[in-house]
């Protein structure tokens, strides 16, 4: 690619000020016939600039006699972009890391701009990287570790400053890689072995199910994910499944399946018995529920066109178990998805807390008595967990909790068990 920067220019701008996603233009670019090294450099420096975009105005601010509100947006990236290789990457040196800086902002500013960028990285280049000394601790840690001020200020508060340090600073770090073994095609042992002699690193988790891949690139282009040895899919995911552990022959209904993760996990646990009914809303998702389905050889799914959020009477005391993976802000996949940071809101989690009390409110009706209702979100927000499960049994006294590890809301934290952010809570109809 001509040059990398002026590329990773354009994706952050999209991402920050045009509302896309930062995965999805990855990977856009990555089937683009893209050089390795190119688009592994692209990747990086976006994700590292959206990942910590508060701490590098921070320096900015600290270091610009132009007022911060006053600097054009294309000009900020380039000096974040600039930033984020001098502080957080080691192999351009910064005198080239300037030069280049300043070449982009002779294609995208006037002669004003291209003398402040080359003046204000020159002069953040001949001095260490910056500390962050503001007075108020919830501020200091979410400037520092680039996290928004209503997630940090949640944790700080019911949690502590350490829990809350190593928290946001595990959010920032590379999310480990982690695939789930299918016992339908494989065990653990074999895999670990014919993955090992293709030059895979493989490292064991507390799951025995759960492998992380060290060196993943190339993983999916095997012959084992082909025939469906094993699924790509974080921790917290594969462990949402266990903890529903329904019964062979039992009847399941997985009411918002797509992709089809935990729906083929539960498939597996009930040794292909029984039936599960995975449904979404769009055809597009039941087609990829189907066609993972049938990669991984389960064959007592059943996948359905249904909207969550409409009462169906077909439905009505039909299940064993529901297992409701409710839409959510995402809020603890930032490791893999940095730009969840800036683009969910305080209100957006409310909005969405509302939206999950309906589909929970929808999914008790279709739990057999004594059957088991299993709520879970990628999001580590109160409004969104604790405060849709109290509002849904004030309403509904005939469920109860089934405490997970002593926890009525069990929390995984990517600082704690290594796996994305999940919040997962056991409810039995009695």
């Amino acid at each position: 690619m001509k040059n990398t920067r002026e590329k990773s220019l354009q994706i952050i701008n999209d991402v920050l000020y045009k509302g896309t996603f930062l995965e999805e233009s990855l990977e856009i670019l990555k089937v683009s016939n893209i050089d390795e090294r190119d688009f592994a450099f692209i990747k990086e420096i976006t994700t590292g600039v959206v990942r910590n975009k508060t701490y590098l105005d921070y320096v900015i601010r600290q270091n610009s006699r132009v007022r911060f509100n006053r600097i054009h947006k294309i000009i900020l990236i380039i000096l974040e972009m600039a930033i984020y290789q001098m502080y957080f990457l080691d192999k351009v040196p910064d005198y080239s890391i300037v030069d280049e800086s300043v070449n982009l902002a002779k294609i995208y500013g006037n002669k004003g701009s291209i003398s402040f960028t080359n003046g204000i990285l020159r002069s953040i280049a001949k001095k260490k990287p910056a500390q962050v000394t503001l007075k108020n601790s919830i501020d200091n840690l979410s400037t520092y570790y680039s996290h928004p001020r209503f997630y940090t200020e949640y944790f700080y508060e019911n949690y502590g400053e350490e829990f809350t340090k190593k928290l946001l600073k595990a959010n920032n770090e590379k999310a480990p890689f982690t695939i789930r073994v299918n016992n339908f095609k494989t065990n653990r042992d074999d895999l670990i072995k014919n993955l090992s002699q293709l030059g895979f690193e493989i490292e064991e988790t507390t799951y025995d199910k759960a492998l992380n891949v060290l060196n993943p690139n190339g993983i999916i282009d095997t012959e084992y994910f082909e025939k469906g040895h094993f699924y790509v899919q974080d921790l917290g995911s594969i462990l949402v499944s266990s903890f529903l552990n329904p019964r062979k022959d039992s009847k399941v209904l997985d009411l918002c399946a797509a992709p089809g993760g935990k729906t083929t996990h539960l498939s597996e646990l009930m040794d292909n018995t029984g039936e599960i009914v995975a449904c979404d809303k769009s055809k597009s998702k039941i087609n990829l529920i189907k066609e993972n389905a049938q990669r991984l050889a389960c064959k007592n799914i059943s996948p359905m066109i249904n909207d969550a959020r409409v009462l169906n009477d077909d439905f009505v005391n039909k299940f064993d178990y529901v297992l409701v993976d409710a839409p959510c802000s995402g809020t603890g996949l930032y490791r893999k998805k940095p730009d969840i940071k800036w683009n969910k809101g305080i209100d957006d989690l409310k909005d969405l807390g509302k939206i999950q009390l309906e589909i929970l409110n929808n999914a008790k009706e279709y739990v057999k008595n004594q059957g088991l209702l299993l709520y879970s979100t990628c999001s580590l927000s109160k409004i969104e967990n604790e405060d849709v499960i109290e509002n849904f049994l004030s309403e509904n006294k005939n469920f109860k909790i089934k405490k997970l590890r002593d926890k009525e809301v069990l929390k995984l934290f990517p600082s704690v068990d290594g796996s994305d952010g999940f919040s997962i809570c056991l409810l039995e109809k009695n």
